[in-house]
């Protein structure tokens, strides 16, 4: 059978919007375009270079991108210039497969690699060329201990290329915070972020707010922050004022109350609720008009918790 055929009939049509929709599959296994790239960034060659040398050219490569060079154009030398930092300050020299990966994560899109590949090293090439832009690169963590552990570990890297470097950890006061994010380099727990995020939205001036404007974001372990913790709502919630409320009062009323007379039960779904008869002798025990007035809206709340251990 001829490869342009199927089921014994030659339709060249099918077989073209089949390879076009192979083409535009998210999934890209050709990784022919990134070894082009990463020629590119080999032919920079700065092992004989000294530290002076690479100081200078980390100032002239800020200046370019500060002045709105693309960062495209300036990928191989940032990724060259990185590499060597690497093996400078970490003893460590990337393999090939995590600069690739560096310009995947550069071009926004997601890369798969094991436990063991080195993603934190990986990560540290497309964040050093979009932090030259100084508008600030967020690396977000799965949780405060690797956050704190990479940009303690990836730190002398950035630094060496004159780069600044913060962390974010649950429990840091607003001024921290505020510092932390004006660093070219965050990591972060997701988590973390978005509950800055939501403070900074309610925040009086902007005195109370720690986030500056988002530019360009490394999400680590991406299926469990963009799917299993996405999956749980951030929520910010003030504190109510305390009401006058006798709850040793509100325990023995509850005992002169009968189920089914004045209450009834759902034992499916665990709910209490008051009849019309429970209602009337709550009120006339309260001395009140209506136990469904906005001011008592707590106190029968209260009195239906209290019903619930009577059949727990």
């Amino acid at each position: 059978m001829d490869t342009d055929t199927i089921g014994g009939t030659y339709r060249p049509d099918r077989m073209h919007e089949t390879y076009r929709r192979l083409a535009e599959s998210p999934i890209t296994d050709d990784l022919s375009a990134y070894r082009r790239r990463l020629t590119t960034i080999k032919a920079v060659e700065l092992k004989a270079a000294s530290d002076c040398d690479l100081h200078n050219m980390t100032s002239a490569l800020r200046g370019r991108a500060l002045n709105g060079e693309p960062l495209d154009a300036l990928l191989p030398e940032v990724f060259a210039l990185t590499y060597e930092a690497c093996a400078r300050t970490l003893a460590m020299r990337p393999f090939d497969e995590q600069l690739m990966t560096g310009i995947a994560l550069h071009n926004g899109n997601l890369v798969q690699m094991q436990t063991g590949e080195g993603k934190t090293l990986a990560a540290v090439f497309p964040v050093s060329l979009n932090a030259l832009t100084g508008r600030g690169v967020h690396v977000f963590t799965a949780n405060d201990y690797l956050a704190r552990r990479d940009a303690e570990w990836m730190a002398p890297v950035y630094r060496f290329i004159g780069l600044t470097v913060g962390c974010i950890q649950q429990g840091m006061p607003v001024e921290e915070r505020r510092k932390a994010y004006a660093s070219d380099i965050t990591y972060v727990t997701a988590k973390e972020a978005g509950f800055d995020f939501l403070r900074d939205q309610i925040a009086l001036d902007i005195g109370g707010q720690v986030h500056r404007a988002f530019h360009f974001t490394i999400i680590d372990e991406a299926d469990f922050i963009l799917i299993d913790e996405a999956r749980v709502p951030l929520v910010i919630a003030g504190r109510s004022d305390e009401l006058d409320i006798d709850h040793r009062r509100i325990a023995r009323l509850i005992r002169d109350l009968q189920v089914d007379e004045d209450y009834q039960i759902n034992e499916n779904s665990r709910i209490v609720t008051l009849n019309s008869h429970g209602i009337l002798h709550v009120e006339h025990i309260l001395g009140i008009d209506s136990l469904h007035e906005p001011q008592h809206q707590l106190t029968l709340g209260r009195s239906m918790w209290l019903c619930m251990p009577r059949f727990c």
